[in-house]
């Protein structure tokens, strides 16, 4: 199993991140063969983070140019204006 975690900074409203987020988003990440879960996180101080699970890497990699595309073309461009800072990896472990 791959995880991918987008990092933004400067972000406007965190809620209305996560409402078109999920709106916009989560509808595409669903249709990526190997999708399992996606959630988002307010870090703080304008800061959040996305977390997506999937069954593997390319999948992993095909979410993080969905996501690019569906926040080009909605209001997460402007609600996050900075770009993300990405990491992909393998999970190691996984609890329930």
């Amino acid at each position: 199993m791959y995880g991918t975690i987008r990092k933004y900074a400067g972000c406007g409203d965190l809620k209305e991140v996560n409402r078109v987020a999920l709106a916009e988003l989560l509808p595409v990440l669903r249709t990526i063969p190997g999708f399992r879960s996606y959630v988002i996180v307010d870090t703080g101080n304008g800061t959040g983070a996305s977390i997506g699970m999937f069954d593997n890497k390319a999948a992993a990699e095909n979410a993080n140019q969905q996501a690019r595309a569906v926040v080009q073309r909605t209001a997460l461009k402007i609600l996050l204006p900075n770009p993300p800072e990405i990491t992909v990896g393998e999970v190691l472990g996984e609890a329930k």
